[in-house]
This record gives C-alpha cells, structure tokens and sequence, in this order.
C-alpha cells in the first residue's frame, strides 16, 4: 500500500471525526475496511460497539462476547472470519476482519496506525463535545432559573429588547406584558417551608406555560414574580389572557400534605418603539401591586399615574421598617357594647401609625406594605401587648372585671409557629384574663391552608382564648369551617350593617348570620354601627354585641381611659387619683 495513499486515508480519519455526523464516521469505517479489502469494521468503545459495518445484528451481539479474549478467528453466518484487533488506547480498540487470507504485518501495522489515527480523533471529538456541552450548559446557567427552567430576568429583557427593537411580522401587534406575581407567597414559605414554595413555583411555571401560545415567552424574574410576554393586534386579548391564568392558578394545589386556595395579581404595560424594557416591566410591576390594593387575585394595567403611587409606597414601606423600633405604631381601642342593655363590655384594639412626617396614618395606608414585608407579626403583637396591658389593669375595678378584649391575628401570625408562646408571654407578664380575649381573624385567613390553621388555632385554644371571625358574610366561610374552628364570635362586616333597614340584600345577610350564629351558639357583633335605625334593627335581630360611631370612635388607650374608663371607676380611687 502506498504512502501517499496511506496518508490521505489518515487525513480523511481526522477530518471525519471534526463533526458528530454519524454518517461522516461510517463512511470513516468503510474506508478502512477498503483499504485492507476487508468486509467488516467496527470500533469497540468499553467492550461496547459504537460504529460498526458488514455485521448484522446477531453477529454484533456475537462480537461484543468475543471482544475480551480478541480470537484470531470469529464465526459469522457467512463463515470464518479473519480478525485484526487494533488497540485504541486502555479499553478501545478498531476490529477490522475479512472472510478471505489473513492479514499481513503490513496490513496489521497499517490498521494499527488508523486505529491510533481514530483515537486521537475521538478524543478531539469527546473534548469538543465536552466543551461545547459546557458552553451549552453555562449559557443555559446564565439565562435560565435552575428551578423552573424558563428564562430568567437576563433572557427576558434580551427578548424583550428584541420585540420592541425589531418588530418582526404584522406592524397591528403590540406587545403586552403581564407582571404576575403570587399572593402571599412569603406566608406560604412561612408557613410549610421552601420546599414546598418551591413546589408551588414549579406549578405555576407549568400552567403559564400551558395558558400562552407558541412563541410568547413566559419568563422568572425572581422570588414568586413571573413574566409573560406576548404579540396581540387587541389590548383586551391580554386582560383575557390574565383573567384565564387567574382562573387556572386558583384551583386549589395539594402541597407539602395541605390543600392551598392561591392566588396571584397581575400587571399588564405594553411595550412601544424606543422603550426601555427594563421600564416596561416597571411599569408592569406597578400595576400588579396596584391589583393586589384591590383586593388580591386580580389585574391591572399600567397608567402613568401609578409611578407616583409607586414611589410613594417605596418611601412608605422604608419608613415603616423603622416604625416598630421606633415606637411609632400605636394601639387605638374602639369601645364594644352589649346591645340588651347598652352596657360597655369591651374593646376591639386596631392599630395606627403615628408617622413623623405625615400625622396618624389609619391601617389601610400601611398593612398591606407590612404583610408583604413581614413586619406585620411584629405589629400585630406590638398592638396586642399594648392592649392586654391596659384591659388587664382595667379589669382590677370593680364591674369591669368580665371587659373583654379583640385584637386582629393577620394570616401571617397565623402561619408563624411562634405566635402561640408569643401570646402565650403576652397574657402571662400582662395579667389579662385569657377567658375575655378574643382573636380576630377573616374567613380567608382561614381557609387558605385549614391543616396549619386548625393545629395554630387549637394550640392558642390550648391558652383559654377564644376566636372571633372578623368580616363575616365577605369573604367564603362554609358551616365546615365553624365546624372545625373553636369560633365564639361572628362579626357581621359594616357594609352589611350600613344598608339595615334601607337594602333589602343587607337585610337577608345579616338575618342570615345572626340566624346561623343562634344555631352554632354563637355571639354576634355588628361592626359600624352609626345610628339608632341601625342599632334598633340589629336589636331586633338578635344580636348581642354593637361597635361603631354611635358607641363612641377609635381612640388611644390614654383617651379611651379618659373617656370610657375614668367615668367607671369608684369616688374614692377618682379622689385619690393625683
């Protein structure tokens, strides 16, 4: 054989094995049986075959069992055939066999040399493999969420980029982009643990990817926060498309052994020539938190005018993070009495914020910023404390012995493990009467995870307070749920206390409650009454309880003690009081 040729047929080893065509490696193993005349070909990577020619199936199987004691001479169905066993380093080697003569030592040093030709390559070629599966990794690292898979904050805005800048297609299309975020997500880390956050963000990963069409993009940006980006000729088709992910992302999810109600806000912008993409998903992000002010569970879509509310809530949850340290939550109390013979009986504690700048702030400018923060379990017992400090000294005078105490319990107290030996510290170094204190919590609290709930509510029963449902008749309590809860209280919401005696709906909800609550033993508090119409006819229901503008306003503990309590107290402590 020639040398020229010999080394021609080398070059054509090294070129071949440049690519992972497997058609270019056959064509490799053809040429090295041509060069010998031989009829079979194959290499043997780990006593396996990789590439093979010329053998059949059961030959190959028959090969591989030969391969470790590399027989001069292996049967075939077309008869005996003639081996050469090229080793390709440790543990490869090229077997090259022919049904005529024998190889000679030139044939066997020739194969030889392609078989050290054909190892260097495979290495070249596992190395370019390696390498290029690295950089395939590493990009996918740097533009993918680990957990979810989909594009991360990176990817998304490169897209993002891409639509505003090079519009591709009908020039009718804008693009949307939906901001969602999941709803007191935080509250379920809190509550059963990261892995089963992590769960739940896995899920919803999955249905958006099921809720778009090929070709949106559907996006992690960080935490519980998800970015769809989408071409649509019709704004509506976006709102549309927020409404149908809302509605698939509420059906309840089995995790971590509870089944949980979740919800998630969303925020729509829409994206035009020359925008920034990272102020498009600003303004995206602005109108999901103006979703979850309405209530949680909804969408929203962008106007300007949210950028001012935005950096106003930024300056507020700033302040706030300072406001427990600095003593600037305060506990307002509102008087409660009972309604069959107007006698007081005790106090709800709400709380406010004295703030420095702008005054005394109700809780509607800032609870939402200080659940979404964290900060409200520190308030919560902030409020708490101060209240029982004060019932439990007023309790000391005679006929106020039996006042009773309501405080709010937000969802994510309920959640903390630690709320019950909080409580628990509270009512001891206070003194406060547990029998005459009462827990307020809404009906979505409670449903929202009913295992956790009712082994934190069971352990608070545990220290003699009893439970009220704050809001009743708002939210979507079953007969299961104060079933299940040791409930002592239904507070009927002010809005249905406002149309007595005017709305005919308020009417049949409130009859409604007080009915069901006769039936469960329950006592009933209506909220928000402002007016002899609406305490007589909350008389004439049954109920047991009045709280509102007629009874007297929210007012601080100092002014409460001056106003409700002071009046109470026997001549002679008035007398002796300096």
């Amino acid at each position: 054989m020639e040398p020229s040729w010999s080394l021609h047929m080398l070059s054509e080893i090294l070129s071949a094995f440049s690519t992972e065509d497997p058609d270019n490696l056959r064509n490799v193993l053809n040429r090295v049986a041509e060069s010998v005349d031989a009829e079979v070909a194959a290499i043997l990577c780990a006593g396996q075959i990789d590439w093979c020619i010329g053998l059949s199936e059961a030959d190959q199987t028959h090969l591989v069992q030969q391969a470790q004691q590399q027989p001069t001479d292996i049967q075939i169905r077309s008869g005996a055939l003639h081996t050469c066993w090229a080793p390709m380093g440790r543990r490869d080697v090229l077997f090259v066999g022919r049904l005529g003569e024998r190889f000679d030592l030139e044939e066997r040093a020739l194969l030889r040399a392609m078989a050290r030709s054909i190892e260097l390559s495979i290495k070249m070629l596992r190395a370019v493999s390696s390498e290029r599966q690295a950089r395939k990794d590493a990009y996918q690292q740097a533009t993918h969420d680990a957990l979810t898979g989909l594009p991360n904050r990176r990817m998304v805005l490169d897209r993002l980029r891409s639509a505003i800048d090079h519009p591709v297609g009908d020039e009718s299309l804008v693009t949307a982009v939906l901001f969602i975020d999941i709803d007191r997500f935080k509250w379920i880390n809190d509550a059963h643990g990261h892995a089963a956050g992590d769960q739940l963000l896995i899920h919803v990963s999955r249905i958006l990817k099921d809720a778009v069409r090929h070709g949106d993009l559907v996006g992690r940006l960080s935490g519980d926060e998800f970015i769809v980006i989408t071409r649509t000729s019709d704004r509506n088709a976006a709102s549309e498309l927020a409404r149908r992910i809302i509605a698939a992302i509420r059906q309840p999810l089995r995790v971590a052994g509870s089944e949980l109600s979740h919800t998630v806000s969303i925020g729509i912008s829409f994206a035009h020539a020359g925008d920034n993409p990272s102020s498009v998903l600003e303004n995206a992000d602005m109108a999901m938190y103006r979703a979850k002010a309405l209530g949680r569970g909804r969408y929203a879509s962008f106007h300007s005018s949210m950028r001012l509310q935005a950096q106003q809530r930024l300056s507020l949850e700033e302040a706030l993070g300072h406001a427990v340290g600095n003593g600037e939550i305060t506990t307002h109390l509102q008087p409660l009495f009972r309604l069959s013979d107007n006698t007081l009986s005790g106090f709800e504690a709400l709380v406010r914020w004295q703030h420095p700048q702008l005054g005394l702030l109700l809780p509607g400018a800032f609870l939402e910023q200080a659940e979404d923060s964290g900060l409200i379990q520190d308030i919560d017992m902030t409020v708490f404390e101060a209240a029982c400090s004060a019932i439990a000294q007023w309790q000391q005078i005679a006929g106020l012995e039996h006042l009773r105490l309501s405080s709010n319990l937000s969802a994510r107290s309920l959640a903390d493990p630690r709320v019950k030996e909080r409580i628990k510290v509270i009512l001891e170094t206070t003194g406060i009467q547990p029998t005459n204190v009462y827990l307020e919590i809404t009906e979505t609290t409670l449903v929202e995870d009913i295992e956790s709930t009712v082994s934190t509510i069971n352990a608070l029963r545990a220290l003699n307070v009893r439970l009220a449902i704050d809001d009743f008749g708002t939210g979507y309590s079953s007969l299961l749920y104060l079933k299940r809860f040791p409930v002592g209280v239904l507070k009927i919401d002010r809005s249905f206390v406002n149309g007595l005696g005017m709305n005919p709906e308020d009417e049949v909800i409130a009859t409604t409650i007080v009915s069901l609550a006769r039936a469960l033993e329950l006592e009933v508090v209506a909220e928000g009454v402002e007016n002899q119409m609406q305490l007589e006819r909350i008389r004439e229901l049954g109920g047991d309880y009045g709280q509102g503008y007629l009874f007297g306003r929210t007012l601080s503990i100092g002014d409460t003690e001056r106003s409700f309590i002071a009046p109470r107290r026997p001549t002679a402590a008035l007398l002796t009081t300096p």
